[in-house]
């Protein structure tokens, strides 16, 4: 928790997830909170301030109007991390192992350092081992005094369903791409940046990695270098794959994402055409955009489109993806 750990955050969340907010302010008023809970959603959507949110409304020695003050001793060793009755869990490396879990289910059974009660977080429980995952089955189906536990994840999914079944499912709403993009903007991310972004993620902390990180730069160069010859029938577009797109899609998230770019490349010539141009995610490109969909007919236009998302089909079918790049860059060629 220490990494989200700020002043701000109080007031972060009540801006991100303002419902969530009031529910869990009438299930501690009315002391119906529930042993524990599993908050899904997409990272930088509010799980981990949420959590800190309800630690703070069960600590806070002030709580004005039933609110966390979040300047209290209390408040602010929360939000550091170094309250002792609050205790966090997270990925060592890729996973959480089962001595993790083992440390944790240790503390369950003390009481309270400081007071009658205590809350474990547990931050991208998804990663957590089979081992580990069966070894928390025993607390989340018998709970021992007075305590509350939180597994936050990116991806419900891959939460074993025996897990699942003995939590509150709290289901985050994704941001807006409003509130994203200023998001990014507070961050200082370029408009034309943010624009992208927001196109490719939901994830507040993903897409600021990906606007620092040189690869995608160059990667939505390349992309945009093959399209735009792909659009003037121009044959030097297959030689590209191999030689500029393949080498910055060799993990299998970087080949989705530069899917992605290309299917928002093609979607952006359709809104150019139709007079959407507010609407584009690569607002930089939009007068060069502009200029090449004034010399290629609406059949075109679409075909590029639905070419691009086969291409996705292609690749959950096992094709290599310089194999799907290269068999739909030669079929639109010869349109």
């Amino acid at each position: 928790m220490a990494e989200l750990a700020d002043e701000t955050s109080n007031i972060k969340i009540q801006e991100l997830q303002p419902k969530l907010i009031e529910h869990f302010e009438k299930l501690i008023t009315t002391n119906k909170l529930a042993h524990a809970y599993l908050f899904s959603g997409p990272e930088g959507i509010g799980k981990v301030e949420l959590a800190q949110w309800i630690a703070m409304r069960l600590f806070c020695t002030a709580n004005e109007d039933q609110k966390p003050c979040g300047v209290c001793g209390e408040c602010q060793r929360i939000l550091s991390g170094n309250h002792p009755d609050i205790v966090s869990v997270k990925p060592e490396g890729q996973s959480i192992k089962v001595d993790q879990i083992r440390f944790l289910k240790s503390e369950f059974s003390k009481s309270g350092v400081e007071g009658s009660q205590k809350i474990f977080i547990i931050e991208k429980a998804e990663s957590m081992t089979a081992s580990a995952a069966n070894s928390l089955l025993k607390f989340l189906e018998e709970p021992v005094g007075n305590v509350k536990a939180f597994l936050l994840t990116e991806n419900k999914n891959q939460i074993l369903p025996t897990i699942q079944s003995r939590c509150q499912l709290v289901n985050f709403v994704a941001l807006s791409q409003e509130k994203l993009i200023q998001n990014l903007l507070n961050q200082d991310i370029l408009k034309d940046q943010a624009q992208l972004l927001v196109h490719v993620t939901e994830s507040t902390s993903h897409a600021v990695a990906l606007a620092q990180d040189e690869n995608f730069t160059e990667m939505t160069n390349q992309v945009w270098n093959w399209f735009s010859r792909l659009l003037k029938n121009d044959a030097e577009s297959f030689i590209l794959v191999q030689t500029k797109l393949v080498p910055f899609a060799k993990e299998k998230q970087q080949q989705v994402l530069m899917v992605d770019l290309m299917v928002l490349l093609a979607r952006d010539c359709l809104l150019v055409r139709y007079d959407r141009k507010e609407q584009v995610s690569f607002s930089n490109r939009l007068t060069e955009i502009g200029k090449v969909t004034q010399m290629i007919s609406d059949k075109k236009l679409i075909a590029i489109l639905d070419g691009c998302l086969q291409i996705k089909a292609m690749l959950q079918i096992n094709m290599t993806f310089q194999s799907a790049i290269e068999v739909t860059t030669l079929k639109l060629i010869d349109l």
